[in-house]
């Protein structure tokens, strides 16, 4: 009798379980289903989702949604093209109770895969009211698994895509009535085969591939970053009013240490104990013949102080590069360039931290490279951090060169063209502020002769170049020091030109010592 009354209870249970179950897939999980389609395409005016299958299942509080699409309504306008795809949204460890008495959002994990976006839309100009959370919400970990994005702006040419990205975020936690921002999370970790984003003026395209970006290490790597302009090299330049820089470079190897991508985006907060750059390429071109922007630019101290969030930097290292800046002068028929090979630096103490107001703190730099490939160059930079007056020391030393070594830059640049002459030794100290450079030189050389070129011809042997020729090597000592005299120590002073940064005011500055060494009395 007992097992009857038994028997009748368990198969009981298990009718009601099979009844829950078939009830749940045939009527519950396509209202659900039905009812998200609905709420999402009231409340959404320009796109509609569309959701395939819905699957709970209370006994290990899980929902999951599978194949939900997205795409714009046809009214929306031809300004916003968007269509998306996602494989499934499971969500686990979800407390049922809470979610339908108390309205409050309780769940241990959320997995989303396979996430495709693509499309046009109008990027808004300005930023939107803050979203406030009506709920309650807490998730511990979000994961994306293999997100691919490309999204393009309507109204520029500015566009985002992302190749074979993966996103996990912990500890999403916030209250009702609370702003929704990237704030709420405590940890991102993030990759990507490649992130490409277009500038809104279409000039420059920028790719980081091989992106790894984890919280739980501190760390931020990728295997290489490039910038593209999208132009040669005067047709770039022609799209601008005003002289400017066409910047080429790829950066590998790229490594940043205790550097937190959640401070980063929640407060633009730079902070890493040791960024390092296997290798740089940099190639540079400026069009000299347009007409120049007469604004005035501040000293790169400033733009670090002026940053608007905290700049902790303790040091970066470049273990090799090179770089080459290519000016097409005012009246030339061709680009000259200069060159610096086989480069290393490393850099110390970038920082905007106010502390250093009152202590003592400076930013240092040291460098060395191949100057056209040849000559070894060094080079040491100090600042004193929160100096008032935003003064420099340089240093720097360069031996052993032919002065033929520089024809690709001084025939182009300089319109002088060297046919004999050797750099013995360069030797140059001064200190630099927001007025003028001030310092000194010895600059040894000797065999120099030069010739003057014609502007427009590139002529050196017509009559008026020769002529000139002549008086430039009269003016110009052939070596320092000269036959039974002294070494002559060149002057180095130059005023600062508010207009150019401070790459233009340390060459002209170095170029002052040198003229001062050709002549026999420089003038101060």
């Amino acid at each position: 009798m007992r097992k009857s009354i038994y028997l009748k209870i368990i198969t009981g249970i298990v009718v009601f379980v099979v009844l829950l179950l078939i009830v749940t897939k045939v009527v519950v999980e396509p209202w659900i289903g039905n009812k998200i389609e609905a709420k999402f395409n009231e409340k959404s005016k320009d796109y509609v989702i569309e959701i395939n299958k819905v699957h709970i299942s209370v006994f290990t509080s899980s929902f999951e949604l599978d194949s939900i699409t997205l795409h714009a309504k046809e009214e929306s306008g031809v300004d916003r093209v968007l269509n998306g795809q996602i494989a499934s949204i499971k969500l686990k460890g979800i407390s049922f109770w809470k979610a339908l008495f108390k309205k409050d959002i309780a769940i241990n994990k959320v997995i989303i895969s396979n996430t495709a976006i693509r499309g046009k839309i109008p990027f808004p100009e300005e930023d939107k009211p803050p979203m406030i959370s009506s709920l309650n919400i807490r998730i511990d970990s979000i994961r994306f698994d293999n997100i691919e994005f490309a999204i393009q702006n309507t109204l520029n040419a500015a566009a985002y895509s992302v190749k074979e990205g993966a996103l996990k975020i912990s500890g999403f936690q916030v209250e009702k009535q609370d702003t929704l921002n990237v704030g709420i999370f405590k940890q991102i970790n993030f990759n990507a085969k490649e992130f490409l984003s277009v500038s809104a003026d279409s000039m420059y395209t920028y790719i980081a591939s091989g992106i790894v970006c984890s919280e739980d290490l501190n760390t931020l790597n990728a295997d290489s970053f490039s910038i593209h302009p999208n132009y040669k090299e005067h047709e770039f330049t022609s799209r601008h009013k005003y002289q400017t820089d066409r910047i080429e470079a790829r950066l590998s190897s790229i490594f940043l240490h205790n550097f937190s991508a959640a401070g980063y985006l929640t407060s633009k907060k730079l902070v890493s104990s040791f960024v390092e750059i296997g290798k740089i390429e940099v190639n540079a071109f400026r069009d000299k013949r347009k007409k120049f922007h007469h604004l005035k630019k501040a000293a790169f101290q400033d733009m670090i102080y002026d940053y608007p969030a905290m700049i902790n930097i303790d040091s970066i290292g470049l273990m090799s590069g090179n770089i080459s800046y290519t000016e097409h002068a005012e009246k030339a028929n061709e680009p000259g360039t200069v060159t610096f090979n086989e480069l290393y630096a490393k850099i110390y103490k970038i920082t905007n931290d106010t502390v250093y107001k009152t202590e003592k703190g400076y930013l240092k730099m040291k460098a060395e490279a191949r100057l056209m490939g040849k000559a070894r160059m060094t080079i040491l930079l100090k600042g004193r951090l929160f100096d008032k007056h935003n003064s420099i020391l340089l240093n720097g030393t360069l031996s052993d060169m032919e002065v033929k070594d520089l024809n690709p830059m001084l025939e182009k640049n300089a319109f002088i063209y060297a046919t004999s002459g050797k750099i013995d030794k360069m030797n140059f100290s001064f200190t630099a502020d927001n007025s003028r450079a001030l310092g000194k030189m010895i600059f040894l050389y000797h065999g120099l002769d030069i010739a003057v070129k014609n502007k427009r011809t590139d002529d050196t042997t017509a009559i008026i170049e020769r002529v000139t020729s002549i008086i430039a090597n009269i003016k110009v000592i052939d070596s320092n020091p000269a036959p039974k005299e002294a070494v002559r120590e060149g002057i180095i002073d130059y005023p600062r030109d508010p207009e150019r940064f401070i790459f233009n005011y340390c060459a002209k500055s170095i170029l002052s010592g040198i003229k001062s060494s050709l002549v026999k009395s420089p003038k101060k």
